[in-house]
């Protein structure tokens, strides 16, 4: 079974997410996190670095840039991240975009602005 988190969403939300998702990578295995703005995807990965929330250092935490409203961008970045999951924590307008793109791929749909 594939694992891999595809987190979407650079907010608050987003940084206390990827502090969980990293102290649980072990079982959900490497972590990316996806925004227009990629240096707020770096800053929450350096703050879960700098805090040692990572619990299996073997997987990966990295960041992409994505505009999440470009369908074939998402399902792109879904299957080259071999995410299962998705979790959108972006904007409430980019919802449908980022589930188009997750049933076209497969991968499960978790969203908090819906």
């Amino acid at each position: 079974m594939k694992k891999n988190l595809l987190i979407i969403g650079a907010g608050g939300v987003a940084h206390v997410a990827a502090h969980k998702a990293a102290m649980n990578n072990a079982v959900l295995g490497n972590i990316c996190i996806a925004s227009r703005t990629l240096a707020k995807c770096d800053g929450i990965i350096d703050s879960v670095r700098r805090k040692g929330h990572i619990q299996d250092p073997t997987k990966t935490l990295y960041s992409r840039p994505l505009d999440a409203l470009d369908i074939p961008a998402t399902v792109r970045l879904i299957r080259e991240t071999e995410s299962a999951i998705v979790i959108n924590l972006g904007a409430a307008f980019i919802n449908m975009s980022v589930l188009e793109a997750c049933l076209e791929t497969g991968a499960v749909y978790i969203a908090t602005a819906i």
